[in-house]
Order: C-alpha cells, then structure tokens, then sequence
C-alpha cells in the first residue's frame, strides 16, 4: 500500500463524512452504468469510465430537471492545486453528462418512422456536477478558472486545523513501514468507504496519525452544516460548537441571516441566524470573482447580498424536513444599505 493511496482515500473519506453528515447520501453502483472495480467506484462516460472519488446525493432535488448527483474528485498533494487538475474536472463532467447508450439496434429503430418505443436506452438519467476537493489551497488560476465554469472547491486548509492538514503530509513510505500491510490494507477499504472492523479498532486503539485526523474529523463534523443559494453555490457553514448547528436544525421556521465581512479577510464571511447563531464561511469562488470585478466595493458587498444571498437553504439530517430555509434580514439590509 503506497503512501499516496492512503491519502488519497483518507481525503475521500473526510469528504464524503462531512457531506454524509450534512443529509447526503451515497449512490450505489447499479452495475453497469456506475460499478464497483477492485474497490473503487467506476462510473462511465462517453469516453472512458472514471474512477469517481466521492459520489453522492443532495437531500433535495430540483424540479423540472434530470435529479442532481454530485462527484467530488480528491487531491491530497503537498502543494496547491493548479489550473490542469480543475480543467479535467470540467472534461469529467462534460465526458459523464454527455454519455449515451447507442447500440446499432437503436440507429435501426429510428429508421423506422412508425416505431412504437423510442430509440434510446430507458434508464435514469442523471446532472453530474464534479468538484475538485484539496488538503491544500487551489492556485489563482485554478481559482478563476473553477469560479468561471462553476466548479466546487474545498479545501482542509479553510475548516481544520493547521496541524491536522500538516499531517496529511507526514505520511510517507517511511512512516508507513511502522504497519504492517494488512493494517494498511484495512484502512485503505475503510477510507474507501467499506465496512472494515480491524480499521475501525486500529484508529480507536492505535496511536497514530491516521487516529489524529480520523478524531480531527469526528469533532468537527458536528460543528458543519452545508448551504444552498438559489443560485446553486455551496456554502460550507462553520461553527465553534455544536451548539449553534442544533440551534438551527431544531428549528422548522423561517430563520433571518445576517451576511457580515472583514477587511482583513474578505473571503471569509459570517452568518448571523436570528442574531443568536454564528456560523464562518468561505465566500464561493465565482461570488468572489463577481465582487473582485467591483474592486471589493462596500456597496457592491451590500448588492451581492441582497442579489445572492436573499434566501439559503441550510441542509439537515433532524426532523422529517430535510433543510432550513433562511432569509436575509431585510430590515437590516435596508438599514446598511449605503452605510456600510
């Protein structure tokens, strides 16, 4: 077992817990269209089939649209993430949504006018969205080249902790050889996303790098929830404690949010629901782009809220209801407005 497939898959892992958390599910192969491959998750496209890292289901679709489905492909380099890996990510999503089933049964039928079935495969069809998800940050190009195109980005750098992204890096073939491959073996299925018992008393038992991340990732999952603007941007919801995230899932009403900015960090926003919650969030990169072209202007800060921000669904596993609906607090923008 190589050191970057450990990795590889422990990245995996860590986004498919936080989105899983978040009230996604995952999708299972059918065995044709999407199957499994010596544990990996195979799914075909129109030109190959690709191996997809993180594929899963949002809690809501929408309607009058093929059902969403969404791919996260998992970099763990010790580097930034440039501009060729976010360009293959837009080739993915091209290559998968663009696939077809076209057998020479099928070109015969459409020769006949008067057939009575239709000439294509009946099957599900599905949107792809394919993101691309890193232990470190993205370059300036991939960033602009991400937000152009609508391509999700995440990175480990932005939510954990700085010693837990430094120790992505510290497993190496030398630290590797502690273990015996059979261990390695067992973690590699377990982060892959299969029951494993030997991995999961290795991390509870075993002191290890791979137990201060897998601890790293169970405490802050309670602390994260997942948005949704009405323009399809994901807005990943940060809070200091548990609290606030059971504050706004045990709610079924209609929440007020309040968008606030600093200075010295103008990509990091913070979300104020009913002025009791806080939660910190990265501002999408396309939203960033739109407000760089304003020359982070106060009042186009204020516009893009009143435009982008009106309404946030916050997904949640509590309660028959699977989101909260938050509203921008008018009032309150009305007040800022000009002011700020």
């Amino acid at each position: 077992m190589t050191a970057s497939k450990l990795k590889g898959s422990l990245l995996e892992y860590t986004v498919r817990r936080i989105l899983l958390n978040c009230g996604f599910t995952k999708v299972r192969p059918d065995g044709l269209l999407i199957y499994d491959r010596g544990g990996l998750t195979m799914i075909n496209g129109k030109g190959a089939a690709h191996d997809a890292d993180v594929l899963m289901n949002p809690p809501i679709q929408m309607p009058f649209s093929y059902p969403y489905r969404l791919n996260f492909e998992c970099k763990a380099y010790n580097k930034k993430v440039g501009l060729t890996i976010i360009r293959n990510a837009l080739g993915l999503r091209y290559d998968i949504n663009e696939f077809e089933i076209v057998t020479r049964t099928h070109l015969r039928e459409r020769q006949n006018n008067r057939r009575s079935p239709l000439a294509i495969d009946n099957r599900q069809r599905f949107n792809y969205q394919v993101g691309v998800a890193s232990v470190e940050d993205f370059t300036k190009p991939a960033f602009e080249f991400a937000a152009n195109n609508k391509i999700p980005l995440i990175s480990l750098r932005w939510f954990l902790p700085a010693n837990i992204c430094d120790s992505f890096h510290q497993i190496t073939p030398a630290y590797l050889q502690r273990f015996t491959e059979q261990q390695l073996n067992d973690l590699h299925q377990f982060f892959k996303g299969n029951d494993n018992e030997n991995a999961t008393t290795f991390l509870r038992e075993t002191d290890s790098i791979f137990r201060n991340i897998y601890n790293s990732i169970l405490e802050f999952e309670n602390r994260v929830l997942i948005g949704l603007l009405e323009s399809g941007d994901l807005l990943f919801l940060i809070s200091d404690n548990n609290d606030n995230v059971e504050y706004l899932s045990n709610r079924n009403t209609v929440m007020t949010a309040r968008f606030h900015y600093r200075r010295r960090a103008l990509d990091n926003w913070t979300l104020s629901v009913n002025q009791e919650a806080r939660f910190e969030f990265y501002l999408p990169a396309r939203i960033i782009e739109m407000w760089k072209e304003q020359s982070f202007d106060s009042q186009a800060a204020i516009n893009l809220k009143a435009e982008l921000f009106s309404r946030v669904f916050v997904f949640v596993r509590n309660g028959e209801l699977p989101f909260r609906i938050l509203q921008i607090d008018r009032r309150w923008l009305n007040e800022i407005n000009g002011n700020e």
